[in-house]
């Protein structure tokens, strides 16, 4: 009986370590970084260079626009501000609504309306962009945007924080 009390004790401190918390992101430490255009800028929350997955924040300038890009895995966008038309679907998604799309599948984001788009993006895989002709422009992934927000930070001076943990 005092074998199942220490195992049920141990489990409990362990559980009250920091350790064991989820990450915190304090995300007014974290620079915003061009992505691809001055019109898109990323914010890279986290990432995860073994899984492939990446937590971010994206903000689109109005009249701007994210072309045509394939997931690779699975994308959930959450809005927080502004609004956002898919260009092939039609619809547009504004502030509080989520859009999960599908792995396989190929969307263009742009920015409508007088202020800019800032939305939560967690991703599960790559993204591959393309051009009108769906060839191949770039592969972003959690290594690629990464080195992308070193390489920000190292420019501008700024102490990177470890987003990878």
């Amino acid at each position: 009986m005092s074998a199942v009390r220490s195992r049920k004790g141990a489990a409990r401190r362990k559980a009250a370590t920091p350790a064991a918390e989820a990450p915190f992101v304090p995300s007014d430490a974290l620079p915003w970084f061009p992505f691809l255009s001055e019109q898109v800028h990323v914010k890279l929350c986290r990432v995860n260079r073994t899984s492939g997955e990446m937590a971010l924040l994206l903000r689109v300038s109005p009249g701007g626009t994210l072309g045509p890009h394939y997931y690779h895995g699975v994308a959930a966008t959450y809005t927080v501000r502004g609004q956002w038309r898919h260009r092939s679907k039609g619809w547009v998604a504004g502030p509080g609504d989520v859009v999960v799309a599908s792995a396989g599948s190929t969307h263009v984001l742009e920015a409508v309306g007088e202020e800019p788009v800032e939305a939560f993006v967690h991703l599960t895989s790559a993204l591959e962009f393309r051009d009108d002709d769906g060839n191949t422009l770039c592969i972003e992934n959690a290594e690629t945007l990464h080195g992308r927000y070193l390489a920000h930070c190292a420019l501008h001076g700024i102490e990177a924080l470890d987003i990878t943990q």
